[in-house]
């Protein structure tokens, strides 16, 4: 980072900094008491030997406009992959040690993000404070001496993510400024304090250090009702408007993560490194990409006080493995009455019929008995239940249909439809998105899911 005084991220209680040593600070660094000469002496000699651009800085750390309550020095180290910090706080100023810890965790996370280029940051504690005590996954005491507080705190988050973010905001210019696209640059603050006593620049533009204190950052095009937003965990979202049907659709993923999300009118998409999932009004198709099995999940309307949940698993050839379908009865609130529950393992041919009080009793009707449909596939299966809705209804003990006929069962496993809906929609807008990570999550995905030929020709999305 810069050297340059600055505020500390996430204050809760009191607004901390890291300021740069002045002559006009000099009341506030008589202020701190019972600090390592040595660090009094690098605080007052850092802003003269060393320019804004340097990797060794020092500071006092002051609570509100002007109360010093310790001081720190920052270096890299040896092979500039670690940050180095030696910190001591005035004891004095603090009502307890957890009050210190709680300054100390402050200090590292805003260290960690402000110098997010650095692996890890090594803390040389002069206090005698176990902040491993505190959170020891985060701290790592390393026993150098026995009065030597040392430790080491992983910088991984910050540290993998902010050049991602980086890298992808550059492009998505880059491919903006190809199309000849014009839009608005949006930053918004993390915080909202109007303390700039000692700030030079505690707002900054757009630059390598934007993160420090932007939680995100927006590219907004208003002709094209097109917006990318990145914030600082590395998430991206990108909407647009379909002109098509007057709908919103938004892309979301993480720089650091591989897959995306799609929201849009008819479906949600949720992919990640495990498995595909799309969600339209009635149904979910969940997909495994290790096993490549599938499993679909139905659920219909309440029609006439009945409606049907049907669970199908499939396996890597598309062929029913097990089929799972409750025939739900419902009271005059929605509530379920009772269950007519059928079990079919097609792989091993076997079959079960039962009935679910809204008790939880179970009476068995059919259990595990034996049968051969060489015809049950996911073509076949809508005739099936049409075929168990007529059975149930004229088996009721009472003479009445507990079941309607009505309910709209369409084609509910026909995944191939689902599939190609959501494939065709997606390469029909691949074209409109900036972004480079996510068209190479997208590339992956139709790679994984596609069923069409090689070749089909994809109009543009208006």
């Amino acid at each position: 980072m810069k050297y340059k005084s600055i505020s500390l991220n996430g204050t809760d209680n009191y607004q901390y900094s890291l300021v740069k040593y002045e002559d006009k600070y000099k009341y506030i660094l008589d202020s701190i008491e019972g600090i390592d000469t040595n660090l009094i002496d690098s605080v007052m000699a850092c802003p003269v030997i060393y320019s804004i651009n340097s990797d060794h800085q020092a500071y006092m750390i002051v609570k509100g406009d002007d109360i010093g309550v310790g001081a720190t020095y920052i270096g890299t180290s040896t092979d500039e992959k670690d940050l180095e910090v030696k910190l001591q706080l005035d004891e004095s100023k603090f009502a307890n040690e957890t009050e210190m810890y709680m300054l100390i965790n402050q200090l590292v996370d805003s260290l960690g993000l402000y110098c997010y280029e650095r692996k890890n940051i090594c803390i040389e504690l002069l206090n005698k404070i176990d902040l491993s005590k505190y959170n020891c996954l985060k701290y790592n005491r390393e026993y150098l001496l026995p009065n030597i507080f040392t430790y080491v705190c992983s910088n991984n988050k910050y540290n993998k993510t902010i050049p991602l973010l980086l890298k992808e905001i550059k492009s998505c210019e880059d491919t903006l400024v190809s199309w000849k696209q014009t839009w608005w640059q949006e930053i918004q603050h993390r915080t909202s304090d109007d303390f700039h006593l000692l700030f030079d620049n505690d707002y900054i533009e757009k630059s390598d250090e934007m993160f420090s204190k932007a939680s995100s950052f927006s590219l907004v095009d208003y002709t094209q009702d097109r917006n990318v937003t990145f914030d600082i965990d590395g998430n991206v979202s990108f909407s647009k408007k379909i002109k098509k049907n007057d709908s919103m659709c938004e892309f979301t993923y993480n720089v650091r993560k591989d897959g995306f999300n799609v929201n849009t009118f008819g479906f949600l998409l949720e992919d990640d490194q495990t498995r595909s999932k799309i969600i339209t009004l009635n149904e979910e198709l969940i997909k495994s990409k290790e096993k490549g099995t599938k499993k679909i999940i139905y659920k219909s309307d309440i029609v006439d006080k009945s409606s049907i949940y049907l669970e199908v698993r499939l396996d890597d050839n598309d062929d029913i493995d097990k089929c799972y379908i409750d025939f739900r009865t419902h009271r005059n609130n929605g509530k379920i009455n009772g269950m007519y529950l059928i079990r079919i393992n097609n792989r091993d041919k076997n079959f079960s019929f039962s009935y679910r009080s809204r008790k939880g009793d179970i009476y068995k009707y059919i259990d595990n008995i034996y049968y051969d449909d060489e015809r049950l596939s996911t073509d076949t299966l809508k005739n099936r239940i049409e075929f168990f809705v007529d059975v149930i209804n004229k088996c009721y003990r009472n003479g009445r249909g507990a079941i309607s006929s009505d309910i709209d069962i369409r084609d509910l496993v026909n995944t191939r439809k689902i599939e190609k809906d959501v494939i065709n929609f997606i390469k029909q807008i691949k074209s409109e998105i900036p972004l480079p990570y996510l068209q190479e999550q997208i590339d992956k995905f139709i790679l994984e899911y596609s069923k069409s030929k090689n070749g089909d020709k994809v109009k543009k999305l208006q």
